[in-house]
C-alpha cells in the first residue's frame, strides 16, 4: 500500500511538472522562422522581436510584411515603431 501511495504521488508530481512546462511555454518568445529571416537584415532587432511574438510562421511573415509596407510609406523606423506600439529609439 505504501508503494502505491509513493507511485501515485510521483505520478502527480510528473503531471504537475508537465502542466507547468506547458504553461511556461505559452509565454516564451517564439523564434523567427529561418526560411524568411535572411530577408530581414534591414529590419531593426526590436521590430524583429515584435514579429517573433506571433506563434505561427505565417503570422510572423504577415507582421513583417506590414512593417515593410509601413516603412516604404514612412521611410522612418521610429514611425514604424510607433505604429506597432514599440516606442521610439533616438
Amino acid at each position: 500500500m505504501t508503494l502505491f501511495i509513493h507511485v501515485l504521488w510521483a505520478s502527480v508530481a510528473v503531471y504537475a511538472l508537465h502542466t507547468v512546462l506547458q504553461t511556461v511555454s505559452l509565454f516564451a518568445p517564439r523564434p523567427i522562422d529561418p526560411e524568411w529571416a535572411d530577408d530581414l537584415v534591414d529590419i531593426p532587432d526590436d521590430l524583429l522581436a515584435v514579429a517573433a511574438q506571433e506563434r505561427e510562421a505565417w503570422a510572423q511573415e504577415e507582421v513583417m510584411r506590414a512593417m515593410r509596407e509601413r516603412y516604404e510609406e514612412l521611410k522612418d523606423w521610429n514611425k514604424v515603431r510607433g505604429a506597432f506600439g514599440v516606442g521610439r529609439i533616438d
